[in-house]
Formats: structure tokens, C-alpha cells, sequence
């Protein structure tokens, strides 16, 4: 007999998560202004190394190692490359 769900079974939850990362040119936290919308997104901060555990990431992910983020602290652009300190952070409920 063929399994039944129901669509709240079958259709994953996409929530829109912001995207901070570490500054490579003052160690803070910096938000980069863009957002990623996921079904499979982490319940709190998370970095993506952390969040797919060695596993490919999805390219909008992966696109992110690529974007340049200016520093409101020293003004000076940088680019993290290291996906443990790449953090998607879920919306407030």
C-alpha cells in the first residue's frame, strides 16, 4: 500500500537567512548585506563548514567564499575564504 503525506510532510519550510562573517581585518562579526533562502537551513548562527559537514555545498553557498566585504571598522575590503567563518544566521521569530 503506497505511503500518504501530508503537504506540510512533503514540502520543506524556506526561511531567508542572513549571511555574517568573520572580519579577516578586525576579527569582528560583520553582517555582508545579502541574504540566502534555504529549506534546509540551520535553527541558529551557524557557519556553512559546520552546517554540511564536509558535504558539497549548494552554490549560492558556495558563492559566498567569492564576496568581497568591506569592513565598517577599518573601512578596508577582504574576502573570507574559510566556510568556518561563514555564518548564516535564521530570521527572529
Amino acid at each position: 500500500m503506497p505511503l500518504k503525506l501530508s503537504m506540510a510532510e512533503t514540502a520543506p519550510t524556506t526561511k531567508t537567512y542572513g549571511v555574517f562573517v568573520s572580519c579577516n581585518k578586525c576579527g569582528g562579526m560583520h553582517d555582508v548585506g545579502i541574504s540566502v533562502t534555504l529549506a534546509d537551513g540551520p535553527v541558529s548562527k551557524q557557519s556553512i563548514a559546520a552546517l554540511y559537514g564536509g558535504n558539497p555545498l549548494p552554490k549560492i553557498l558556495s558563492d559566498l567564499s567569492n564576496h568581497s566585504v568591506s569592513c565598517p571598522m577599518t573601512g578596508r575590503q577582504s574576502i573570507q575564504k574559510d566556510n568556518h567563518h561563514i555564518f548564516l544566521v535564521p530570521p527572529k521569530s
